[in-house]
């Protein structure tokens, strides 16, 4: 099965990543930049030059910019002069790197974008952010059919929803649609997110980190998870842990022949995390806690252990033929009572 992985120019990371070169479909990245915004909070990156150089040690793999703000200020959709910057950077990284696409999910700012500079991005893919929640045929239809309105290129591959890691009908429905209509587009599979299934938080978190990452407001999207959605949720019913729908290492091969490959994601946890993760999918195999390769749930690996091993053998089957009535199936969360270890029975001392 072959990966799309988080690419950070640390040295180690970077020869790591060489060295399973041929696992690699393709990188994505972030540049913590204001004129790129990204669906995560903007932390302190490397410089560009770093980025380029870094890039430059992987010959053969695609590269991503990740450009998936949820949304943008309003004004700068009509802002010429910083659309033109936005369009000067990603060409300097199309000469200099190589760059392949951008991921985005603001359709009003990819079109923005196209008007105002359509030779850059018709050099360009256009891949729609897994936010988009791709999910049906008759979605993705629409999201190509939208991108074949700008100057840029259709995309070369699409991850599909999360939910559909645990719908293999809805899976399989996705990726015989596509193959019919679009035989060029790759189809991959966000592994290891391990956020709620059909988070019903998510589109306001993705706004709220949007609203932050323009400078709108303050940070307290994790308070919000920690008190009123997610973690608070998780926490108090880790059988939900189980029910997200990550793909175990081990269980991607089962993905064979309807997918191309796995997307990892954790860009924001450190090359140390990478490293982990990157590894675990790339052997099939982890021993440890299940958490310490999620990238959402990953905030509670140090509250709450799983053991990968103890997970049964057939619980892949048991999660994709289910009928996601998780309060009353039960069997996710009977399985926590059973093998999941707890180190804080509540809320106190979440805090970053």
């Amino acid at each position: 099965m072959l990966l799309d992985v988080p690419f950070l120019p640390r040295d180690d990371y970077v020869t790591f990543l060489r060295e399973r070169s041929d696992r690699l479909a393709s990188v994505h990245f972030s540049l913590n930049d204001p004129r790129v915004p990204d669906a995560r909070q903007r932390l302190e990156g490397p410089d560009v030059e770093t980025v380029v150089h870094g890039l430059n040690r992987l010959p053969g793999v695609d590269r991503f910019l990740l450009m998936n703000g949820r949304l943008h200020r309003p004004e700068r959709y009509f802002d010429r002069a910083g659309l033109n910057g936005t369009a000067d950077l990603l060409e300097r990284l199309i000469d200099e790197a190589g760059l392949t696409g951008v991921i985005f999910a603001d359709a009003y700012f990819l079109q923005a974008l196209s008007d105002a500079r359509p030779g850059v991005c018709e050099r360009l893919e256009a891949v729609p952010s897994v936010n988009a929640m791709p999910d049906t045929p008759a979605r993705v239809f629409a999201l190509l059919d939208m991108i074949a309105q700008t100057a840029f290129r259709p995309p070369s591959r699409l991850v599909a929803d999360r939910a559909l890691n645990r719908d293999l009908e809805g899976l399989s429905a996705l990726a015989h649609g596509l193959r019919a209509r679009h035989m060029d587009v790759r189809l991959f599979l966000l592994a290891n997110e391990g956020c709620l299934y059909q988070c019903p938080y998510k589109p306001a978190h993705d706004a709220h980190i949007a609203l932050v990452v323009e400078g709108l407001c303050g940070d307290r999207t994790f308070a919000l998870n920690r008190d009123l959605g997610c973690v608070r949720r998780m926490l108090g019913e880790p059988g939900l842990m189980l029910a997200s729908p990550f793909i175990r290492p081990e269980d991607a091969g089962r993905y064979e022949g309807l997918v191309h490959g796995l997307k990892i994601c954790g860009r924001n946890r450190g090359t140390d995390f990478l490293l982990r993760a990157v590894a675990a999918y790339v052997e099939e195999h982890y021993e440890g806690n299940i958490l310490d390769l999620m990238d959402a749930m990953g905030d509670l690996a140090d509250r709450v252990h799983i053991p990968n091993h103890g997970l049964p053998a057939d619980f892949f089957e048991q999660v994709t033929t289910c009928d996601k009535a998780c309060r009353a199936c039960g069997l996710c969360a009977a399985l926590a009572e059973r093998i999941a270890t707890r180190t804080d029975p509540g809320l106190s001392g979440l805090g970053r």
